[in-house]
């Protein structure tokens, strides 16, 4: 300690000029030695109080601070994406999306299996729509739908009203020639034939195209609820949504076809 006296008391000779290095050198050391310096005589024009100083707590606050800085930033960040999903799922639920593509989706595999069979199934006769003066009516509604040996027989003892509209509908949809009976129909159950075939082909073709224009229409009627509320959400947040709506759209679309292309291979085998 006498050496650090006698270094402040050479400094202290040097005059007013080197004040501001002697203060320097003096906290520094105190900083080293963890020691309080007193005020030294006569170096009274120092003018430094009895204080500890530590150099390592002054430079760790001015780290802090953009530390602190880029962490709040985050926050604000997480929150305001939080809020866009809040504000984004008012508008637009992605599981009633899915729900309603899933059902679409649906209903075109139970049109496979009533109207494209190669095997003798009244389900291809009864889910035919038959126009009537009275209205629309699946014909399993208005008459009883049988397979006896090679034929097919369609019984309208319940709506005898509505025969010719039956047999109509038959000639104009399903390309056949029933024959009439009083109030019966009868025609034959379709041969296995290349044509036979050809024409499962074409109607599975045909569902196909309408369960996709069904998701199309789903995918439309979506876009819609969200162009209504673009004004009221982030660009980011209508781009983002927008895409998840085409994503799934696609995804469906694209279900289809491979239901559609694994039927009408097994058509053809």
């Amino acid at each position: 300690m006498s050496r650090l006296v006698c270094l402040c008391r050479v400094l202290s000779s040097s005059g007013a000029r080197t004040n501001t290095v002697g203060t320097k050198l003096l906290a520094a050391v105190s900083s080293v030695n963890r020691i309080t310096v007193s005020p030294l005589q006569p170096c009274g024009t120092w003018g430094l109080e009895n204080r500890t100083f530590s150099l390592s707590v002054h430079y760790m606050k001015k780290a802090n601070p953009k530390a602190k800085k880029q962490k709040k930033s985050k926050k604000v960040s997480d929150d305001e994406e939080e809020d866009a999903e809040v504000e984004i799922g008012a508008v637009i639920n992605m599981d009633s999306l899915t729900e309603e593509m899933e059902q679409a989706l649906e209903h075109m595999q139970k049109e496979f299996i009533q109207n494209v069979s190669l095997r003798p199934s009244t389900a291809a006769y009864e889910h035919l729509m038959i126009e009537t003066p009275d209205g629309k009516y699946p014909l399993n509604q208005i008459a009883q739908v049988a397979i006896q040996g090679p034929m097919v027989i369609i019984n309208m003892a319940i709506s005898p009203q509505y025969i010719k509209n039956v047999d109509e509908s038959l000639r104009e949809n399903l390309n056949v020639n029933p024959q009439m009976a009083g109030t019966t129909l009868t025609l034959p159950v379709p041969k296995i034939t290349k044509e036979y075939r050809h024409e499962m082909a074409e109607r599975v073709k045909k569902i196909a195209e309408n369960s996709k224009d069904v998701m199309r229409h789903i995918r439309s009627k979506y876009v819609k609820k969200l162009d209504s509320s673009r004004d009221m959400m982030s660009e980011d947040s209508y781009f983002e949504y927008s895409k998840k709506i085409d994503s799934k759209t696609k995804l469906y679309v694209d279900k289809i076809t491979t239901l559609a292309a694994k039927r009408s291979k097994e058509i053809n085998a």
